[in-house]
């Protein structure tokens, strides 16, 4: 489908994940077919509390967090839920991977909105209040604010000074695709600029596992076996997801793009309230790649809620293949995902996740294998094929995809999105070539400054010229603004080895040189910098071809070019460009080069933002100094230069 200036792209993400970390853990847990869910560790409770089986897709670690990086009072973060903390670290990160810097969107209209699904009376509460005792009723107050769950989408716009809509959502297991929705349809109608969506599902509690279990609804055995004729319930799973949203002319990265993404509910139903529907489900279906003109029979990928419930499971499957198989007459197969069997049911979060998912398929062009599936069910096999249950990693040409995802009270989301269609050629992977690259990095710490450096230099197949643009313009700061400007600053100078031949070896490995550079900036305050324009003494045969892929240096120079060749018929670019030592012999070529070059650095030097408190002129080099400082035109000052260099 054609893309426009209105369309709404994926741009940035991060979470946290059973056993992993970040969206890279995750993607690799995935393809390696590691089942993440795992046995209760005794951090949380007693393994054999109340006779349950403990496993479950539990977050790694949550017990760290840097409340001045936020700005916030440790008494008040010591008692914030985890998943408020962790979405706060979240939006952090996927805000960064947007290519943004986070301090650009102080004031800005960004909406904040969270899917979560809240569980009543189970924590937050104080053991005892004695209004009599003041640190009583302080402590308790702080107890109470912090567990309020309107403040996890407010904090956040707080945290990061965000002017848009802030709001939480909750329909239960559907929570955080409602949340996507109203984001989506803010953007749509301009009422905000950005929009940043969370999801986040922890279980911190014995007794809701207690709970779910004795009641059918969790897999007594503790195994998610999606699909699978042994299925018996679901098994929980935790996620904390951020992703940021934005219109595409001023998005710096694309993950996809939203074609769409709706909401209806089942209504009335005579089996009950709590029973899914198959035939609203699929109403929504219809309806979504209806109005929004997409032929079905384009979808190559769905990534299904399906949790493993006996219920759930049979009516969503029945669902897909009415609306994206027998409706429109399909034949090919459509490969069907399910993130749950990996990770467990997150829940309030499970929207969110199965759209990274589907982002991590488009990006590694495969789509990562259910897990736990032996045996189909017996109610789906007439539905498989054309679906298609995805076992083992599968090749992918990335292509329109479909996400579900529905609550116990019947409230159904689902959204379409399209891959970010690029190919990575080996233009985009040579970051050095011809010219050196210097790659500024700052961060909290010095192992946060190595650590960056680490991955550029151990990941050649994933940094390319498009990924260091991103980086270079999250560290961007402003001086003196909250977090801004961290202040451990490094230089990682990459440069093409000796050998010239830069392409990827069979390792992976690329033929650049790294050199680093590490300091610590003691104060907040930006070092003046000076420019020099020097005369005579530093030129040399064909000393501006390495600079000409630079487009801003390459015009500068032809406009001088154009100069000098109509007033007095010198070829500049030869001067500049040729390997003839005799080109630049003269005392004229000296002085229109000198001057053509400086005139050129200078205006790559401010291309790039780079606040000069002050120039100085020594010799000739006054006179493209004299341009620098707005007295002389590009014209007047190749002119002068032929003149000075005549006498």
């Amino acid at each position: 489908m054609s893309a426009n200036g209105n369309d709404i792209v994926i741009s940035g993400m991060s979470g946290r994940f059973p056993m992993s970390d970040t969206v890279d853990e995750l993607a690799k847990n995935l393809y390696a077919g590691i089942d993440m869910v795992t046995e209760e560790d005794g951090h949380r409770w007693p393994k054999d509390l109340y006779g349950m089986n403990s496993r479950m897709g539990k977050i790694k670690d949550y017990s760290k967090f840097d409340a001045t990086f936020f700005g916030l009072m440790e008494q008040m973060t010591e008692i914030l839920d985890p998943q408020s903390r962790l979405l706060l670290e979240a939006t952090y990160e996927a805000i960064v991977d947007a290519g943004i810097n986070p301090q650009s969107m102080r004031g800005s209209r960004t909406g904040v909105y969270i899917g979560m699904s809240v569980y009543p009376m189970i924590d937050n509460y104080p053991e005892e209040h004695q209004p009599d005792l003041v640190s009583n009723k302080q402590s308790t107050m702080f107890q109470l604010m912090a567990g309020m769950r309107c403040l996890y989408a407010n904090r956040i716009s707080y945290v990061f000074d965000f002017r848009g809509p802030s709001l939480m959502a909750d329909t239960a297991c559907s929570a955080s695709l409602t949340a996507f929705n109203l984001a989506y349809n803010d953007l749509r109608l301009g009422n905000t600029d950005y929009a940043i969506i969370g999801g986040t599902h922890m279980t911190l509690q014995p007794f809701i596992l207690q709970m779910q279990q004795e009641s059918g609804l969790c897999s007594p055995r503790g195994v998610s076996a999606v699909l699978d004729q042994s299925a018996d319930g679901f098994v929980k799973g935790e996620a904390v997801v951020v992703l940021v949203l934005q219109r595409r002319p001023q998005a710096r990265r694309v993950y996809a793009r939203v074609l769409t993404s709706r909401l209806n509910i089942d209504g009335k139903k005579t089996i009950g309230m709590f029973y899914p529907s198959a035939a609203a489900q699929q109403d929504l279906m219809v309806k979504s790649y209806s109005e929004a003109g997409i032929d079905p029979l384009e979808l190559t990928l769905f990534e299904g809620h399906l949790t493993g419930t006996k219920a759930g499971d049979p009516q969503e499957v029945k669902s897909i293949y009415k609306a994206y198989c027998e409706l429109p007459g399909r034949t090919e197969p459509l490969p069907l995902g399910v993130l749950k069997s990996n990770i467990g049911h997150t829940e309030g979060a499970s929207g969110l996740a199965s759209i990274v998912k589907v982002i991590i398929a488009y990006e590694n062009e495969s789509i990562p294998p259910n897990i736990n599936m032996t045996q189909l069910k017996d109610e789906l096999k007439a539905y498989c094929p054309p679906l298609m249950p995805i076992t083992q990693p599968y090749p992918y040409k990335p292509g329109i995809a479909g996400i579900n995802n529905f609550g116990i009270g019947g409230a159904n989301g689902h959204v379409l999105l399209e891959p970010n269609y690029k190919l990575l050629t080996d233009a985009d992977l040579s970051i050095a070539d011809p010219i050196p690259r210097l790659v500024n990095i700052c961060g909290r710490t010095e192992s946060a400054v190595n650590y960056i450096m680490d991955f550029i230099q151990q990941n050649p197949r994933r940094v390319t010229k498009q990924f260091l643009a991103l980086l270079a313009e999250t560290m961007r700061y402003t001086p003196d603004i909250n977090s801004s400007g961290f202040p451990y600053r490094g230089t990682l100078f990459i440069k093409k080895t000796n050998g010239g031949d830069t392409h990827v070896t069979d390792d992976g490995n690329k033929q650049y040189d790294y050199r680093r550079q590490l300091g610590f900036m003691s104060r907040k305050t930006q070092r003046p910098l000076w420019l020099l324009f020097p005369g005579l003494g530093g030129q040399w045969p064909g000393m501006a071809r390495a600079l000409m892929p630079v487009q801003v240096f390459a015009d500068k120079l032809g406009e001088c070019h154009q100069i000098l060749h109509e007033l007095f018929g010198v070829d500049l670019r030869h001067i500049l460009l040729a390997d003839d030592p005799l080109a630049i012999a003269t005392m004229t070529a000296k002085f229109i080069s000198t001057t053509a070059m400086e005139i050129a650095l200078y205006e790559v030097i401010r291309s790039l933002d780079i606040p000069i408190a002050g120039i100085i002129g020594h010799s000739f080099g006054e006179i493209a100094c004299g341009y620098a400082d707005g007295c002389l035109t590009t014209r007047q000052a190749m002119i002068v230069s032929y003149y000075r260099g005549s006498w």
